[in-house]
């Protein structure tokens, strides 16, 4: 299955189904006991529950670490296990039937309403609503993740505080203004990430601040007057350190977003963008652990420019209904991620 397009579809019916399904879920989440292993036979997964610590995973078995098969750590085949009716206790198989994910009673058959918690992530099923799965929380995903860039990704920290303290479980936002692979690389004073005052390479911030997921979105600063190619080079070496100083940690590569306007035009222009992110869709495609979110094109005009009525200052920056259009573009991308891995391992149950 090609990931890239499995994901783009999926998100878009994920919301979709959202809008339907949620309206009968509990506003609260259920307080859920795990009663089986948690699946871990990919590499891209939720966090993990305090006593558990799989491996990060993705559907179909795609970008899978050295080591993994087809089955969980305890060797068991892939099954999901979901908690019917939380304040009753009996847990209840996942089934799959007629493109739709159920939980159903074993004894008697019957279509259940319920939840299931797959790696820190809750969803929410109900027959009434065509028993398809919808997540109802990613906190406890972002809440242990960082949000690494430039002066474009600074804007985030604005746009978080605005929805909230706890929005999305408070992502950690790391970004600069002027940030380069230079700056990172050189230590250049004043040009560098800070935590807690501490200027640190982004390798240093994501062990000190012990992140499981950096969401980075670079280039901009670095194709001024230089090759995508070359970026793109530099990129993936910063990537590799973050990994080799972070051993399993995840990255999601963010498209470099697009630019509008004249200022400096010859040397920053969105055909380098489009390159730089090309490569670098590539580049994550053939790594583990490594992922490449697409967040420029809902920003992008009819001419792929940056679209003026996401445009702060007429160039590169950002306004508030930008940052609205990226987060909820990250977000669309995991709820689709676990969404088709939730229904991939209902239909290998039920198959098996």
């Amino acid at each position: 299955m090609n990931k890239e397009r499995t994901i783009l579809v999926i998100a878009l019916i994920s919301s979709a189904v959202c809008l339907g399904a949620c309206r009968g879920a509990k506003k609260e989440e259920p307080t859920v006991t795990e009663t089986s292993p948690v699946i871990t036979t990919v590499s891209e997964t939720t966090q993990p529950s305090e006593s558990q610590a799989p491996a990060e995973s993705v559907p179909n078995g795609e970008n899978k670490e050295p080591g993994t098969s087809g089955s969980d750590q305890s060797g068991n085949a892939n099954t999901v296990s979901a908690e019917y009716n939380a304040e009753v206790g009996p847990s209840y198989p996942m089934r799959y039937e007629n493109d739709a994910v159920y939980c159903h009673d074993p004894s008697t058959g019957e279509k259940k309403t319920g939840y299931i918690r797959i790696n820190g992530i809750t969803y929410f099923f109900d027959p009434a609503m065509g028993g398809q799965l919808t997540d109802i929380s990613v906190d406890d995903f972002f809440s242990k993740a960082v949000f690494i860039g430039n002066s474009t990704s600074e804007g985030l920290t604005t746009y978080f505080n605005s929805k909230g303290k706890d929005y999305l479980g408070g992502p950690l936002v790391a970004a600069k203004v002027s940030y380069t692979f230079n700056s990172d690389k050189s230590k250049l004073d004043g040009y560098m990430l800070k935590y807690n005052g501490e200027q640190l390479q982004a390798k240093e911030l994501v062990k000190k601040t012990g992140s499981k997921r950096a969401f980075i979105m670079m280039g901009t600063n670095d194709l001024m007057g230089a090759d995508a190619s070359a970026v793109a080079e530099k990129y993936k070496k910063y990537i590799e350190g973050i990994v080799q100083e972070n051993p399993g940690v995840v990255i999601y590569i963010q498209s470099t977003t697009p630019r509008r306007g004249t200022k400096n035009s010859e040397s920053l222009s969105n055909d380098k963008i489009n390159e730089l992110n090309n490569l670098m869709m590539e580049y994550a495609n053939s790594q583990n652990n490594v992922f490449y979110i697409d967040i420029s094109t809902p920003l992008k005009d009819g001419e792929g420019n940056l679209s003026q009525s996401y445009s702060s200052d007429g160039y590169v920056h950002l306004n508030i209904q930008g940052y609205s259009v990226w987060v909820n573009r990250v977000v669309d991308y995991v709820r689709a991620v676990y969404l088709e891995k939730a229904v991939d391992d209902a239909r290998a149950s039920t198959q098996a």
